[in-house]
């Protein structure tokens, strides 16, 4: 199990993650109220088109990988009752993270760091294929309570996309 402590995050940054979700909604022109699958089918295909070169003019202050992120991580909290919260990793690092987290918390996903490493480095885009694994729940293994499994560690297409 991963050495790391969780702490809540506070209203302030809820609220900077509502207002983040909306701009991602507006940004990829759906209601915040469209169906959560939808969205994150957006989102993903968003990504996939950035890393094609199909890149929207954006304002000097919108930042994808928040934008998005948050877009992505309120899917979950929608759909799957998942919670915000950032943890701090004892690994000597003094790395913290935003996240979101299973209830039992036994699978995390970084949706900030995640889609920063997708527009930055080219990481394979997977977030519709984790939302959908999730959904459907059956390929995910039983894991420890407080585990902290980073899911997009772990999923990957068979065939890369074109």
């Amino acid at each position: 199990m991963p050495s790391l402590t969780e702490h809540a995050i506070g209203p302030e940054l809820h609220g900077e993650i509502q207002r983040w979700s909306a701009e991602g909604s507006a940004l990829l022109e759906l209601s915040a109220t469209a169906p959560a699958a939808e969205i994150v089918r957006s989102i993903d295909e968003f990504v996939f088109a950035w890393q094609k070169g199909q890149r929207p003019p954006l304002g000097p202050d919108q930042d994808l990988s928040v934008i998005l992120g948050s877009l992505w991580g309120q899917q979950l909290v929608r759909e799957l009752r998942w919670q915000w919260a950032a943890v701090s990793f004892n690994d000597g690092s003094d790395t913290n993270a935003v996240g979101v987290f299973s209830p039992d918390r036994s699978l995390a996903i970084y949706p900030f760091h995640f889609v920063f490493g997708c527009i930055d480095d080219s990481c394979p885009v997977t977030v519709l294929l984790a939302y959908n694994l999730l959904m459907d729940g059956s390929r995910i293994p039983a894991l420890p309570e407080n585990g902290y499994e980073n899911v997009m560690d772990n999923v990957h297409h068979l065939v890369p996309r074109q």
